[in-house]
C-alpha cells in the first residue's frame, strides 16, 4: 500500500444525517494516498452505525475521544497523525473531488507555507452563497499577501477549517487548537500562524461549508470580552506585543475582532464589555461602526427597532468565528 501523503481528521458527534456525504467526499478525491482519523466524541444517534462500511479500509483509523469539544477532537486527531501535512473536515461539511490535489499542489509550489487553503462555498440548505474575496481574483493561486488585511477588507476568513491543511510540525509548534473557547479557536489558530508563516491559498471554492438546519432558532447570544487572538497578543511580552501591533495589518484585524465581539455582546446584553470593546479600536477606518454601537448600546428603542436585522448580522459573524458548529 502506497504510504499516505496527507492525513486527514474528521471530528464526529451526532452527525448521523451528514457524515456519510463528508466521508463519500474524501473517497471521491483525485488523490487517494492518505490515512483517515475519525475521532468520535461519544456519539448517542447512530453515527457509528452509520460509518461501519468504511472501516474495512485499512486508511481509516477511528479514535476514540478522551477530551470534549471539537478542539479537543482535532487535537487528539492531530497527534495520532503519521504524516507531515494535516487536513481537517467537518463532519458535516463535503470536499469537492479536487480539494487534495489542489493542496498539495500548493504544498508543492510553496513547500514552507504554514497553511494550504482554499475558498469555499457557504450552502444553507439547497441555498448557496459566493464568498467575497476582496482583491483576491477568480482562479487565483499563490501567497496572501496578508491573511489580516483580506479578512478586514473581505469581513469574513478567506478559508475555514474544512478548507485548511497545516504541517504538523507548525500545529506542534503554535501548540495546537486552544481549548475550553466558545468561538474562535480555528480563527486564533490561523491568525497565529500567519504571524509567522505564508499562507498558501487558492480561490478555487473547493468545499461546501454546510450550515445545519434549525441553526438560526438555537443559536445562543452568549456575552464573550475578547476573541482568543485578541488575548493572545495582550499577554505577550511588551516588546513582543508593540513589535506585532507595529504592523498596520495586524492592528487593524485586532480592532476588527474587538468591533465583532462589541457586537455579539450588545445582543447579549452585556453593556460593561461593550464599552471595553469600543475603547481598544481607534481606527478611523472604524469611526461609523463605532458610533452606530454607541447608538446602540445607548439607544434602548434603537435597538429594539433594529433586532431582527442585528440578530442576522450577528449569526454571520458568528459563522466566521465559531470553531464548532451546532
Amino acid at each position: 500500500m502506497t504510504p499516505p501523503r496527507i492525513s486527514i481528521i474528521v471530528p464526529l458527534y451526532n452527525k448521523v444525517n451528514e457524515v456519510q456525504r463528508a466521508i463519500d467526499s474524501i473517497f471521491a478525491q483525485t488523490i487517494q494516498d492518505f490515512e483517515l482519523i475519525i475521532v468520535d466524541g461519544g456519539s448517542t444517534d447512530g453515527s457509528m452505525e452509520k460509518i461501519k462500511p468504511y472501516l474495512r479500509d485499512p486508511r481509516i483509523i477511528v479514535y476514540h475521544q478522551r477530551s470534549t469539544g471539537v478542539s479537543g477532537a482535532r487535537n487528539e486527531g492531530i497527534e495520532q497523525t503519521n504524516t507531515n501535512l494535516v487536513a481537517f473536515l467537518d463532519a458535516d461539511d463535503e470536499w469537492k473531488p479536487t480539494y487534495l490535489e489542489e493542496i498539495l499542489s500548493l504544498q508543492k509550489m510553496y513547500p514552507n507555507a504554514g497553511i494550504y487553503a482554499t475558498s469555499y462555498i457557504p450552502t444553507y440548505g439547497t441555498e448557496t452563497q459566493k464568498l467575497n474575496l476582496g482583491d483576491i481574483p477568480d482562479s487565483w493561486k499563490g501567497l496572501l499577501p496578508s491573511y489580516f488585511h483580506t479578512v478586514v477588507l473581505t469581513r469574513m476568513t478567506p478559508f475555514f477549517t474544512s478548507s485548511v491543511a497545516v504541517p504538523r510540525n507548525i500545529l506542534f509548534e503554535m501548540g495546537l487548537f486552544r481549548l475550553n473557547e466558545r468561538m474562535g479557536e480555528d480563527t486564533d489558530l490561523w491568525a497565529r500562524i500567519a504571524l509567522q508563516y505564508e499562507i498558501a491559498y487558492s480561490s478555487a471554492a473547493l468545499v461546501k461549508y454546510h450550515q445545519i438546519a434549525g441553526e438560526k432558532a438555537t443559536q445562543k447570544y452568549i456575552p464573550l470580552l475578547h476573541h482568543p487572538f485578541y488575548r493572545y497578543i495582550e499577554n505577550l511580552s511588551a516588546g513582543d506585543k508593540k513589535e506585532i501591533i507595529s504592523r498596520t495589518d495586524v492592528a487593524c484585524y485586532m480592532e476588527y475582532e474587538e468591533l465583532n465581539m462589541a457586537w455579539i455582546n450588545i445582543i447579549a446584553g452585556n453593556k460593561e464589555y461593550v464599552r471595553e470593546n469600543i475603547a481598544n479600536v481607534h481606527s478611523k477606518e472604524y469611526r461609523r461602526r463605532k458610533l452606530m454601537y454607541k447608538i446602540l448600546l445607548y439607544s434602548p428603542s434603537y435597538i429594539n427597532k433594529y433586532l431582527p436585522i442585528i440578530k442576522q448580522k450577528t449569526l454571520d459573524k458568528l459563522r466566521c468565528l465559531s470553531a464548532e458548529k451546532t
